[in-house]
């Protein structure tokens, strides 16, 4: 469970919303229009330390403020992310920022926190392409493992699991038994995830959308309507900076 309490502070002429987070582990700085300037500290961080790094910031700060009144839209909203919910993985992952040198952004994974390395000249969009590149190896871990065990259950099959980016689909099957599923998943209930396995599954024995494949999805997923409604409505559990 993540502890995080919140004030508002101001220290000189610079305001800024301070978080007290359990799992953190660095202090972290975020920028967005809804809260300006955010700082996330750990727990037993010293707080006379702050003016020291806002001030050694403060170029970086202003930039992002400029950069969200100039680019408003896809990045407004919790950008950069700090934690990044994945209900289809039941896991949460803390992400802190560092500023470096040269020019290349790195991500390293250390359970469930994430580095980003940021480079001088990065862009959001690149950025963005970095979490999703992130994203689609660990979907692809988690789907391997979670089709694995409901092709066991279900006795249902598959010859592979293919993780891409689907404008349009939740996921499909083909009739060369690859199953083909959307990291985007990650950030749906894990039920939903399990049920959009379980409904191509399902086109290993019919390859159709006739009766017998309805009864076949409902015996091993007795739900499917529901989820079927739920998942209509699915992009409301997606970040902006996706897309």
């Amino acid at each position: 469970m993540v502890t995080v309490k919140r004030a508002k502070v101001v220290i000189g002429d610079v305001s800024y919303d301070l978080r007290v987070s359990s799992r953190a582990r660095n202090v972290t700085l975020k920028v967005n229009r809804n809260n300006g300037l955010v700082v996330v500290v750990p727990k037993d961080f010293d707080h006379k330390l702050l003016p020291d790094i806002l001030s050694s910031r403060q170029s970086w700060i202003d930039r992002q403020l400029e950069r969200f009144e100039a680019l408003p839209g896809r990045f407004e909203q919790d950008w950069p992310p700090v934690t990044l919910a994945l209900p289809g993985a039941d896991r949460d992952f803390t992400v802190s920022y560092e500023h470096v040198p040269g020019d290349r952004l790195r991500l390293n994974q250390d359970g469930d926190y994430l580095t980003i390395a940021l480079p001088e000249n990065y862009t959001d969009e690149n950025l963005a392409a970095l979490f999703v590149k992130w994203l689609k190896k660990l979907a692809q871990q988690h789907c391997e493992k979670t089709a694995a065990e409901l092709a066991v259950v279900t006795g249902l099959t598959y010859e592979k699991v293919a993780v891409r980016g689907q404008k349009t689909r939740w996921g499909s099957y083909s009739s060369r038994g690859t199953l083909s599923l959307n990291y985007k998943l990650l950030f749906l209930p894990e039920s939903l995830l399990r049920h959009v396995i379980l409904h191509e599954l399902s086109h290993s024995v019919h390859m159709n959308h006739s009766q017998e494949f309805w009864d076949l999805l409902e015996s091993v997923d007795p739900e499917y309507q529901r989820h079927d409604r739920q998942l209509a409505d699915a992009g409301r559990y997606l970040p902006g900076w996706l897309d």
